[in-house]
């Protein structure tokens, strides 16, 4: 059995003739009749009831065409593999991206961009403060997006959205403890994740206040809602909530609402493959 009688039998039945087949596949009929014959000879049954005007599968045939659908598309990926190899296309990118941002928006470009490059492997990290940066000065990653960055010149910066990140607390909460001023906020706890690489990237951290430090981004977000601190939230990631007032918004003179810009970063020396340049061009022209 050869892959090419495969394919026959399967034009075969995608177009309902012998003839059809023969078109499709710049071939003659007796060449298609031929191969068709040969595997039929070698399965030891007739896959088509060749008694009517148009060839009918018979059930050796359908049991056939089932099984070989495998085939067909395993040596379809092959070929478009070996394709993505001939123009030199990335087999993987890695992208390591903050937690606070977007989603939404950024998972539908990759998804985008997948569907245009399915034969490179997108490798995403969800990190936190300084770790796209480190991640990106390491190599580790490809890209980083981040709004943590630090005063590095060998990185190239593009400035792609911005996110509202909001300090929020319990709405129960804040009522029973009666907070109406900054000082209030000193007997609770501020939910704060704590950056793996100590260099200090954070922001409105109230100095004097108690603190329950996290290493992670979402479990902070769970803790905020249990009523077990408050803390700062993207505002994309609680848009429910706020709407159905589970949390209430702060609002003083440190410790406030503020919007952040969520930058694409990369080393400024490395050389782009085809792939990484165009999903590069691509973020890049996120920015709002």
């Amino acid at each position: 059995m050869t892959f090419d009688q495969v394919l026959v039998f399967h034009r075969i039945v995608e177009t309902g003739s012998f003839k059809g087949a023969a078109a499709e596949l710049h071939k003659t009929q007796p060449a298609i009749s031929f191969s068709i014959k040969k595997l039929e000879e070698e399965m030891d049954a007739p896959l088509f009831d060749r008694t009517n005007y148009r060839p009918v599968l018979t059930a050796h045939g359908k049991m056939f065409y089932e099984k070989s659908l495998r085939v067909l598309q395993g040596m379809n990926e092959l070929e478009g593999l070996s394709s993505s190899f001939h123009k030199k296309e990335e087999p993987e990118i890695s992208l390591s991206i903050d937690g606070i941002s977007p989603l939404p928006k950024l998972l539908k470009s990759f998804r985008d961009f997948s569907d245009r490059y399915p034969n490179t492997k997108l490798n995403l990290s969800f990190d936190i403060l300084s770790e796209a940066e480190r991640k990106v000065l390491s190599r580790e990653s490809l890209f980083g997006i981040t709004y943590f960055l630090s005063k590095n010149t060998q990185l190239e910066i593009v400035p792609i959205t911005r996110v509202k990140m909001l300090p929020v607390m319990n709405r129960e909460l804040f009522h029973s403890r009666k907070v109406k001023s900054q000082d209030d906020l000193l007997d609770i706890s501020q939910i704060v994740v704590a950056d793996k690489n100590k260099n200090g990237a954070s922001f409105g951290l109230l100095e004097e206040g108690k603190k329950w430090h996290l290493t992670d981004a979402n479990f902070k977000r769970e803790i905020i809602l249990a009523g077990l601190g408050w803390g700062h939230l993207p505002e994309h990631m609680i848009e429910r909530e706020l709407k159905d007032k589970k949390l209430s918004v702060i609002d003083f003179p440190q410790i406030h609402p503020r919007d952040l810009e969520i930058n694409l970063i990369r080393l400024k020396r490395i050389n782009l493959g085809i792939v990484a340049k165009s999903l590069w061009n691509e973020l890049t022209a996120l920015h709002d």
